[in-house]
């Protein structure tokens, strides 16, 4: 009897030590595993892992590390069935965290283009942890990227509540605040950004931009200078300093920096021949006719039909062969309005006083002498290149009744529509066009 006591001792101790070192087996091997999953060593885990798997497949700690190794092996298809695998559990222990699964599947979901899926993961993390600062960013990118941008707002504003110390979230703050003409709100956030990290060139883009909005000139300069450094934002930066220079008057800086980054160029073809646009109206401000027709040819070569393009260089091209209607219509304001006195005087058109609010527009009052009779009148001067139509001359009619007159006349260096010329049949009012202006022009520039 005690021999029987003694075989079934024996044989549950030889269990025992059976179980124990199968335990210490799967221990150390699971260990290894862990080791060449750490060092890279991704073939070795993933065969060690399968191996234990297969053993204990109930075990979701194993499918968790599986779904690591593909992960690092860009085979994210796979990685998420393993990670998906782990999601059906009810219990989730260390070194499992259900925040960091969800997380895990709905960024690869994300990099698969799986986006709705990705959505309500994100969705699933917040869930399980509304503090999840990271999360709130992912949510608002992506509502950012499917035109969605108060939602995105919404998101991005969490993140930065989430988180105090959050650059990028300030950043996208601000620049959503900044596409939806919030511009304060676009100042204070990306300020934020700034001060968190000074190094975001993004941040210093749009802040110039926005300065550029309030007319804050000076600072919007140093900004867009400051982005201007890095490749990425230098030809928008070049380009929007061109047109501050602009409205600062300073032609000279204006040209440097439009002339910049035109030489720097664009994989943005829109934004590109946007530039090359204000350049062009720019330079013909500053009578540079010549370079203003190649930047519009230029255009025309990548976009036919872009703007008014096309009738700009069918009107300037005709202008161009008359020295005295470039000279005309390429000259400062001050000239253009003392060009503008010599044409009246031509006209038998006594000027009391002018009025000068756009550089291609001025308007005389006086008096018209015809023979001894003197009547009042109003002159309007337009250096514009379109046919003048109907509402300018209604304008006209407007404005003599304000001022008393009994004629208006207008010169301009185009033409007219025909139904300004009906209007001007049945009105007191005398119409000057290309032909007319550019035989007065010849007796003024002498």
């Amino acid at each position: 009897m005690i021999f029987i006591f003694m075989a079934i001792a024996f044989v549950i101790v030889f269990i025992v030590l059976a179980v124990v070192l199968q335990s210490a087996q799967h221990k150390s091997k699971f260990q290894k595993a862990q080791q060449y999953l750490q060092s890279g060593r991704l073939d070795e885990a993933m065969r060690s892992l399968n191996e234990l798997a297969l053993k204990d497949p109930s075990n979701r700690v194993y499918n968790w590390y599986i779904g690591q190794c593909f992960e690092k092996m860009k085979n994210y298809e796979m990685a998420l069935v393993e990670y998906n695998k782990v999601a059906l559990s009810t219990r989730f222990e260390e070194p499992i965290s259900e925040v960091e699964l969800h997380k895990r599947i709905a960024l690869l979901n994300l990099k698969l283009g799986n986006v709705k899926t990705a959505f309500q993961e994100f969705q699933t993390v917040i869930s399980l942890d509304p503090q999840n600062a990271e999360t709130y960013y992912y949510l608002g990118t992506m509502s950012k990227n499917k035109g969605e941008l108060q939602r995105g707002v919404d998101y991005f504003d969490k993140a930065v509540r989430c988180r105090k110390e959050y650059p990028e979230a300030y950043l996208e703050l601000g620049k959503l605040h900044y596409f939806l003409n919030h511009f304060d709100k676009a100042k204070r956030a990306l300020l934020q950004a700034i001060s968190q990290n000074a190094d975001l060139s993004e941040a210093h883009f749009y802040y110039g931009l926005a300065l550029e909005n309030d007319r804050a000139y000076d600072k919007s300069i140093e900004e867009l200078r400051r982005s201007g450094r890095d490749e990425r934002f230098a030809f928008d930066s070049f380009s929007h300093l061109g047109s501050i220079y602009i409205a600062l008057a300073d032609t000279g800086t204006a040209r440097e920096c439009f002339e910049k980054a035109i030489e720097l160029g664009t994989s943005n073809v829109e934004s590109l021949l946007d530039a090359k646009y204000k350049y062009a109206d720019f330079l013909i401000q500053t009578g540079e006719l010549n370079r203003a027709m190649k930047l519009w040819n230029e255009i025309i070569s990548i976009r036919p039909r872009y703007r008014d393009v096309e009738s700009k260089l069918q009107v300037y091209d005709e202008i161009s062969k008359s020295k005295n209607l470039t000279r005309f219509i390429t000259s400062l304001r001050s000239d253009f309005i003392s060009t503008g006195r010599e044409i009246c005087r031509l006209l038998n058109f006594r000027v009391d006083s002018h009025e000068s609010s756009k550089d291609d527009f001025v308007e005389f009052v006086g008096t018209y002498r015809i023979g001894r009779e003197e009547s009042p009148c109003v002159l309007h001067l337009a250096r514009w290149t379109n046919p003048v139509g109907e509402i300018p001359l209604r304008e006209l009619l407007e404005r003599m009744v304000e001022t008393g007159a009994l004629k208006g006349i207008f010169v301009t260096a185009s033409h007219f529509s025909e139904k300004a010329q009906d209007i001007s049949r049945i009105r007191p009012l005398v119409l000057v066009e290309r032909e007319r202006l550019e035989q007065l022009l010849e007796r003024i520039y002498i």
